[in-house]
């Protein structure tokens, strides 16, 4: 019972922290629709670049979380229990 809520609970986690980022994607349209008015660069290109930003420290932020959950409940800690 308590390993499908640890399961749920690291999803939500994982689900919580992309979500926080939303506000500061909104908070900066403003900012992309001068570039776009101004032709300095496309839209695209910003969304882009959040993107490959974003993607390696949400992968760190999740394994690290993942792998102190791991230990902290107790699951399999050798490789013979596998």
């Amino acid at each position: 019972m308590w390993r499908s809520s640890t399961r749920r609970s690291a999803i939500l986690f994982a689900a919580l922290v992309t979500m926080a980022e939303i506000p500061a994607l909104f908070a900066q349209r403003p900012i992309v629709h001068r570039h776009k008015v101004a032709a300095l660069y496309h839209p695209f290109i910003e969304a882009l670049a959040l993107t490959l930003v974003d993607v390696p420290i949400t992968f760190a932020t999740t394994i690290l979380f993942s792998i102190i959950l791991y230990f902290m409940v107790g699951l399999q800690r050798t490789v013979g229990q596998f």
